[in-house]
């Protein structure tokens, strides 16, 4: 039996990872039935519009975007929502965070190809699109794939296993991630626009006008939750660090330096080691 100090970490701290640990499970698992609702609601104007029509590759990127997250949640749910030991999580959770990547990759590709066959494939657009989509691709791979910290291995052993959660310091990484695909869903809405504005809506007054205002409507909304996700984040981060701390973090900080101080080799000149007599 492994006997851990709660103290050194503290009360508050646990219950804290805890309560989080569980919230972010409910999502996932929430996700996954909304997946399932949409599958089955959508399924009879998908086989109408898709699977009938000719195969295309924005055909192919639209079922690769609908059923990719689809069987890639039973993973995330046995990786994320089960409890597992730190050796575990250490072997799978970089593949696991890798492979949420491509959600984010391939419904910008979409955008991307939606936009550029609105604005009459114009080449200097798709310069545009393609350069600002390789950005948000540089990022993604970036924060999915590029070394991805795991919580201290004590955690598991106070927690008795947990999922395979990686550790963002100060969200920093998600904070990017979530801005890159902001900044390329707003070209994407600004290029329609503009060329909305420049061709006077001859092409198709009522596609176009269903267009931006689907896409002001999603923009606006994606943009909305992000602010408000952010503005708590930073509230957060600003009353940890304006609270006094806790006589358990106190106690927390205390070990550390002690544990430091015993560890680290006796070097000090005025040290004077006795000798037996």
């Amino acid at each position: 039996m492994v006997w851990i100090d709660i103290a050194e970490y503290g009360r508050n701290d646990l219950y804290s990872a805890m309560q989080a640990i569980m919230d972010i499970r409910y999502s996932i698992i929430a996700m996954f039935f909304l997946q399932i609702y949409e599958l089955f609601a959508m399924m009879e104007e998908e086989v109408r519009l898709i699977h009938r029509a000719s195969w295309t590759s924005i055909t192919a990127l639209y079922l690769l975007c609908r059923y990719y997250p689809l069987v890639l949640w039973f993973l995330v749910i046995w990786a994320y929502v089960s409890d597992h030991d730190a050796q575990t999580c250490s072997r799978v959770a970089q593949a696991v965070h890798a492979s949420l990547a491509p959600c984010q990759i391939l419904s910008q590709a979409v955008m991307l190809m939606r936009a550029h066959a609105f604005s009459g494939r114009n080449k200097k657009i798709l310069v545009l699109l393609a350069s600002c989509y390789i950005c948000l691709v540089v990022v993604d791979i970036w924060a999915f794939c590029w070394k991805v910290d795991m919580p201290p291995p004590i955690l598991y052993s106070i927690l008795g296993g947990t999922g395979c959660f990686p550790n963002y310091e100060g969200e920093v990484m998600a904070l990017r991630t979530g801005l890159a695909a902001i900044l390329m869903d707003l070209v994407s809405l600004v290029v329609v626009v503009m060329h909305c504005v420049k061709s006077r809506w001859d092409q198709d007054v009522s596609l176009a006008r269903y267009f931006v205002s689907q896409g002001l409507a999603s923009f606006a909304f994606i943009s909305i939750i992000n602010i408000v996700t952010a503005i708590t984040l930073f509230r957060i981060v600003q009353l940890r660090e304006q609270v006094t701390l806790t006589e358990s973090e106190l106690s927390r900080r205390h070990s550390i330096l002690v544990r430091n101080a015993l560890s680290s080799p006796i070097s000090d000149s005025w040290v004077i080691y006795g000798t037996g007599r």
